[in-house]
């Protein structure tokens, strides 16, 4: 158990009772005001009225609680708030990790997340993937365990092969030299996909009558409209590729390119590795700037070139039935509730069986995924790997550890993790990096920066060092606060509001604790907290205002830990900005610095000090770099 006044407070209930509080309910939470400084909440069955009385006078032998009274079910604690306050300061003093506990066993654990693409600049549903798998990472570290990142390079497929056919008419892969790299393939990808589109649906519409015909013309004009625009970003290139398409059969050179990469081909395969090596030097630009980076990059290919891929479809197909005139991996003989629920699949879920080979003989993802699987479990000797994946790919994660799970590797399908998040919109803008209409990271973190030097410069204070930062925070802070699974709606006014809910709220409430102890300085008064501590006032928290701060405090490890638990950002973002919000009330009501009775005022400003150690490691953890000065 973590050395903190919470637990403290716990371990003394659990003295005085007989009962750690995990067995008289689920924990501690905060009540409204008028019922107490903290509520048991005493399950309905298995605790009478004679026992819960006896609890209740019992708990009284605790030094930290002042009273108890039973309602109900409710167990209302009123604390003794000196004693309870002087250890929270305390803690928050002499522990420079406070709000972590560390694990005593640690796990090795991967965790693989964006693994977009390399087809496109990362878009903005890339960047809630980076956002929280960042976030995983950062919080798994912080908890003690052994943590590596990864990236899976997605080369081998029918894009790849779109964006590499593209780049082959062009006669070679150049990219421009004020171009971002990714940002190039971007173009080049939906410039090609798109007039291959409009190509075959002229061709579709020689035969087509009725319904469909009707169907094909509307799609052809979206098509077009989309043609135009990228006709405008690179004419020439345009031009280039839509003439040479015309010559040659654009799905035949695709399954050419897909077959010649899966053998490994040296003209298809020096194409494609310098296409996709140019997009991956964009994604680690990008990645950078947003505080998402990757330590291992794995390429696909390899996989399938070492001959893992091979070993594992020969496996499956031992195992293989035949499903609509193709081999496939059925799941009925091993599908159960049981199952379901070790492999943590939802039973709702309908899971068709798993197709091992499409007709021209390259191998479906899935199929590739499991190899990957084992390579990662194998090369970090890991207790648990993390698929930071968005919701749609539910299916294929259950069918993959169903997979791992026939061909024997039980352990391997029971501590692989689908860390599933739902989708971001942008209202008024629907993606297709299919015709190149996305909104990429970078343009968000762009727009942010520029958004934020607008404000910053109405308050003086304009720093393009601290927009970016700011910018960075607004975009990542957006994109964890809501739950992961929820659907996050991108709002400029939301993320950016500098007096609410935001990052640029909390670096501003983060930045004026800061302030407050370079006033302190200015006026001589020595920030030694060892000190302040012995001189405090310890009858601060009489004001109900500082109580209310000294609890929110006290609860920082058990939102961590929750955080932790749960691997949900959310949790952590939202009691953050309680936090400020009761820190600014304060700040507006009371004077700090130059409050004129010394004791009180060592008291104000260690509870501003520990505000300001709960900012900054609830940013930190959240991939947010806290600013002295705003």
């Amino acid at each position: 158990m973590c050395l903190n006044a919470v637990n403290d407070l716990k371990l003394c209930i659990a003295n005085a009772t007989g009962a750690p509080v995990e067995r008289l309910a689920k924990g501690l939470d905060i009540p409204k005001e008028e019922f107490g400084d903290f509520v048991i909440v005493l399950p309905k069955a298995g605790i009478d009225r004679v026992q819960a009385e006896g609890i209740a006078e019992s708990i009284m032998r605790c030094g930290l609680i002042a009273r108890a009274e039973l309602k109900g079910i409710y167990l209302n604690i009123f604390l003794n708030r000196e004693l309870f306050s002087s250890k929270v300061l305390e803690y928050i003093v002499n522990d420079n990790e406070y709000g972590i506990c560390r694990e005593r066993e640690p796990k090795r654990i991967v965790v693989e997340y964006v693994s977009a693409n390399p087809i496109h600049p990362l878009h903005i549903g890339a960047a809630r993937n980076a956002a929280l798998g960042s976030f995983i990472a950062t919080i798994l570290k912080a908890f003690g365990n052994n943590v590596q990142t990864r990236f899976y390079i997605n080369d081998v497929g029918r894009q790849v092969a779109t964006v590499a056919l593209g780049f082959k008419l062009l006669g070679k892969v150049e990219i421009p030299s004020n171009a971002k790299p990714d940002h190039w393939i971007g173009l080049i990808y939906a410039i090609t996909n798109t007039i291959a589109e409009i190509q075959s649906i002229k061709k579709r519409l020689k035969t087509a009558t009725g319904e469909e015909a009707e169907r094909l013309r509307e799609e052809l004009d979206e098509l077009t409209a989309d043609a135009t625009r990228l006709w405008k970003a690179a004419p020439d290139i345009f031009s280039e590729i839509s003439e040479k398409l015309k010559d040659i059969d654009f799905e035949e050179e695709l399954s050419r390119i897909m077959r010649g990469y899966e053998k490994g081909e040296a003209e298809v395969v020096q194409l494609i590795r310098n296409v996709v090596s140019a997009c991956i030097e964009g994604f680690k630009q990008t990645l950078q700037r947003f505080g998402a980076e990757i330590e291992v990059w794995d390429w696909e290919s390899d996989l399938v070139w070492c001959g893992d891929v091979e070993k594992v479809l020969r496996a499956l197909k031992r195992k293989a039935v035949e499903h609509k005139g193709a081999l496939a991996l059925s799941f009925s003989s091993i599908d159960s509730a049981e199952l379901r629920e070790k492999l943590r699949i939802p039973r709702e879920l309908e899971i068709p069986p798993l197709v091992l080979q499409r007709s021209n003989g390259t191998t479906l993802y899935t199929v590739r995924d499991i190899a990957y699987t084992l390579k990662k479990f194998r090369e970090f000797n890991a207790d648990k790997v993390i698929n930071v994946i968005a919701s749609e790919q539910t299916l294929p994660q259950a069918q993959l550890r169903l997979a791992l799970y026939m061909l024997g590797h039980v352990r391997e399908a029971e501590n692989l993790i689908h860390y599933s998040y739902e989708m971001v919109n942008v209202e008024g803008m629907k993606m297709s990096s299919r015709r190149g209409r996305i909104i990429t990271l970078d343009d968000m973190l762009d727009e942010a920066k520029r958004r934020i030097m607008v404000e910053l410069e109405k308050r003086g204070s304009a720093s393009e060092a601290i927009a970016e930062k700011m910018g960075v925070a607004a975009v990542r802070f957006y994109l964890l606060f809501v739950s992961p699974t929820r659907p996050v709606k991108f709002s400029w006014a939301l993320a950016l509001d500098f007096e609410r809910n935001s990052a640029p709220y909390l670096l501003y409430t983060y930045a004026r604790t800061e302030g407050i102890f370079r006033k302190a300085r200015e006026l001589g008064i020595e920030l030694d907290w060892k000190k302040l501590l012995k001189i405090m006032d310890r009858s601060f928290t009489i004001s109900d205002r500082r109580w209310r701060l000294v609890k929110m405090v006290s609860m920082f490890p058990e939102v961590m830990y929750k955080s932790y638990e749960e691997l949900d950002p959310s949790a952590l973002a939202l009691y953050l900005l309680r936090v400020a919000d009761e820190f600014n009330t304060w700040y507006d009501e009371e004077p700090i610095v130059v409050e004129k009775d010394e004791k009180l005022r060592a008291s104000k400003l260690l509870l501003a000090y520990a505000i300001n150690r709960v900012l900054d490691r609830g940013l930190r953890i959240l991939g947010i770099e806290p600013v002295e000065r705003i």
